[in-house]
């Protein structure tokens, strides 16, 4: 067992807090702890219409965890969540184990989606939609990651850290303005 630091908490707490993190979950999702963050995070945010926003892409976000982390045996923390704001934008982040073999799509679905305007973006969905393949694919193609641009308006932020030869850490940070 690894000795933490007695000043482990302040730390995390003084990290969250520069970060204006609102609501953070780190362990492994299921649908009902879906439900009761999806709830917590509507206290957490006072405009409406920025909260619908807010809230579609954090369905999105929750889905893709559920159906997108990599379960390693003995993992007690395969995924994170947070939700935070800053001054112009609420941002939520996910965290995630995935198999390395699936870093080169994901990222080029990323790199597609970041370089395409709001037009394209539906012409990309639609395509999809309607393609005899799109049920193929895992998770449906990619409509979530192309479902989340359209709706919070701005360009992705993300990484992939590399944990050994078979695993990587996928991290992804949507923007979602503020008004």
């Amino acid at each position: 067992m690894k000795n933490i630091n007695s000043q482990f908490a302040y730390e995390t707490h003084q990290l969250m807090e520069g970060a204006d993190v609102r609501l953070s979950f780190s362990g492994e999702f299921s649908p009902d702890l879906i439900t009761v963050l999806l709830s917590m995070a509507k206290s957490n945010i006072g405009d409406k219409l920025v909260m619908k926003k807010v809230y579609n892409v954090m369905i999105e976000c929750l889905e893709n965890l559920t159906k997108h982390s990599l379960k390693i045996e003995g993992d007690q923390f395969p995924a994170i969540f947070l939700l935070g704001k800053d001054d112009e934008y609420y941002f939520l982040a996910t965290g995630n184990k995935i198999a390395s073999n699936e870093v080169n799509e994901l990222e080029t679905k990323l790199i597609k989606v970041n370089s395409l305007n709001k037009k394209e973006l539906m012409l990309w969905y639609n395509e999809i939609l309607t393609s005899e393949t799109s049920s193929s694919f895992k998770g449906g193609a990619g409509l979530g990651i192309i479902d989340m641009a359209l709706k919070s308006g701005n360009r992705f932020e993300y990484n992939f850290n590399k944990i050994d030869n078979y695993h990587s850490f996928f991290t992804l940070k949507v923007k979602v303005g503020q008004k």
